[in-house]
């Protein structure tokens, strides 16, 4: 099962804005009806809950929404392009490649959220978008905007309210056997359990989703014995059951190897409330260790219960132990407010709406929105087009910065990787 992929996303191309003129026999010198363009289709990542890996995406194969469709004479509107929708897992974490950050860009934990992780580009205007009374037959358009490129990095987290953890042949795998229809892969070898599995465990009217962590070693938290992947997956359980072999010569210190990692990595994870799981009561050493052992158990101050998984001792009062600590915290979060999270929209951080600086060529760069989206769209070459294009800018304030970094008139500049002639 692969958990982690990174693809590349790219929102569909604007249609093209149409130049056309009204030809008719009543109207001989009819003025432009170029209809505009439609918009790029976005991406959208959907969560299904039908899916349970991100295999699909092993083969990094880039994903493009189609492109908004051409305006047409009489006005026409290009059609607007319809999303690319992307299923994932329930559980997957959106984080953004080339823009990183400390917390996902989103998070989809239910089926049926959406997040938006690239827009489609902008459609064209048409040619009677540009007419004005001086100029009444602007015989150009607007191209159509490219679409938002960018690489994201799909990370699935399994969904369990209960988290199996303990150290490699702890009997984790035995134990989610004996709860549930599971059926993971069991030997008496560490990593035999090279991924988490899930079962649903049934408790007469009641039920939780418990999860067999993969075995965890000293140095997890380091990505020792590919740590970082397993405990990605522990971050969203609620309720950690911590299975100690009670056969092996000192169970304390393996729980204060395990708790050590929990806390090393981070993410709340040593915070999470805790039940042990005293396992392997069927050999007689594992009893006799506990009878040595109780009091400083008790000093642990966490709730335990003495199992044995191989044969269904006890693990009925430890499943019950779980969902009595699971229905506490769930209660608890009750009484936080709940807030909706926003669908996705990867923008940049808000900035002004262009700045300028003269470059190391000693070219002066203009950088924004409107003014790279109107160098890469208009048909510079055209006398009209580029009035169009200077006439924008002067609005936006752009010449007056131009002046005070001293650039004259007809000195080039570069706008949206677009040089061209400033024009005054």
């Amino acid at each position: 099962m692969i958990d982690v992929v990174e693809i590349e996303v790219a929102g569909g191309t604007g249609g093209n804005g149409a130049a056309s003129f009204v030809r008719d026999r009543f109207s001989p010198r009819g003025g432009p009806d170029g209809g505009d363009g439609g918009r790029g289709g976005d991406v959208v990542l959907v969560a299904d809950s039908r899916l349970v890996s991100l295999d699909r995406y092993a083969d990094h194969r880039p994903h493009e929404a189609p492109d908004g469709a051409a305006g047409g004479p009489n006005q026409r509107r290009g059609a607007s392009a319809p999303p690319l929708e992307i299923p994932v897992p329930v559980g997957t974490s959106v984080w953004l490649v080339d823009a990183p950050g400390p917390e996902p860009a989103a998070d989809l934990q239910h089926p049926g959220d959406r997040a938006v992780v690239a827009r489609g580009g902008r459609g064209g205007m048409g040619n009677r978008r540009f007419a004005t009374p001086t100029r009444q037959a602007p015989k150009w358009a607007q191209r159509g905007a490219e679409g938002q490129r960018l690489r994201v990095r799909l990370e699935l987290r399994l969904l369990a309210d209960v988290g199996i953890v303990g150290l490699p042949n702890a009997g984790k795998s035995t134990l989610l056997t004996a709860w549930s229809r599971a059926t993971p892969k069991i030997g008496a070898y560490p990593f035999t359990t090279l991924e988490p599995n899930l079962g649903v465990v049934h408790l007469g009217f009641d039920s939780f989703v418990a999860a067999d962590m993969p075995g965890l070693i000293e140095g997890a938290s380091g990505g020792v014995g590919l740590g970082h992947e397993f405990l990605r997956h522990i971050e969203r359980t609620r309720v950690l059951v911590h299975l100690l072999d009670m056969t092996r010569e000192e169970p304390l210190e393996d729980f204060a190897l395990i708790n050590g990692e929990l806390q090393a990595f981070g993410h709340g994870l040593a915070e999470k409330p805790q039940i042990l799981g005293l396992n392997k009561m069927d050999d007689p050493d594992a009893r006799a260790r506990l009878e040595l052992l109780e009091p400083q158990i008790d000093a642990l101050g966490l709730p335990w219960v003495a199992l044995s998984a191989a044969t269904n001792e006890g693990t009925r009062d430890l499943a019950l132990r779980a969902l009595q600590a699971l229905r506490e915290v769930q209660a608890a979060e009750a009484q936080v407010e709940a807030h909706e999270l926003p669908v996705l929209h990867p923008e940049p951080a808000q900035r002004a709406r262009f700045e300028a600086s003269r470059g190391d060529d000693g070219v002066v760069d203009v950088d924004g929105a409107t003014p790279n989206w109107l160098a890469r769209t208009l048909p510079l070459d055209e006398r009209e087009a580029r009035e169009e294009f200077f006439t924008r800018l002067r609005r936006m304030g752009v010449q007056r910065v131009l002046t005070r970094l001293h650039v004259k008139d007809g000195e080039r500049i570069r706008v949206g990787g677009v040089e061209i002639a400033w024009e005054a």
